[in-house]
């Protein structure tokens, strides 16, 4: 997988563009980074990437797919988001599992969009 350089100790969030599901999640993430530590692209624009089912969060050199890249946001996210860690408890395979089902699911119940997200120009720069 090709990664774009990312600025200084930010976090790199990939989703998919066309996903209502994700594009919100995007969104709730940008009001919620007050250290502005996330930066986001979208699955679409990287031509190294098919998988449109998962989020993948980069951070450095690690990579961090499905729910797993969940955790970490709400990790990074810090205050009441940090409770999402409590799925730890779940074994690593169950997080995945779930985290597919939706995955599978989510332009029936949520829908999806014909182009990808556009962000503000406030939110511009915090895309690549």
């Amino acid at each position: 997988m090709i990664s774009p350089p990312i600025p200084g100790e930010k976090i790199l969030v990939r989703f998919d563009g066309i996903c209502i599901l994700c594009s919100k999640t995007v969104r709730f993430i940008l009001k919620a980074d007050r250290k502005k530590k996330f930066q986001f692209q979208s699955l679409q624009s990287t031509s190294d990437s098919q998988d449109f089912e998962t989020i993948i969060v980069l951070e450095g050199k690690k990579t961090y797919t499905h729910f797993d890249a969940v955790l970490k946001i709400g990790k990074e996210l810090g205050g009441i988001y940090r409770m999402v860690a409590v799925f730890h408890i779940l074994p690593q395979s169950w997080r995945k599992s779930i985290y597919l089902w939706i995955a599978r699911n989510r332009f029936l119940w949520f829908g999806k969009r014909e182009s990808c997200y556009l962000p503000s120009k406030e939110e511009k720069d915090r895309f690549i």
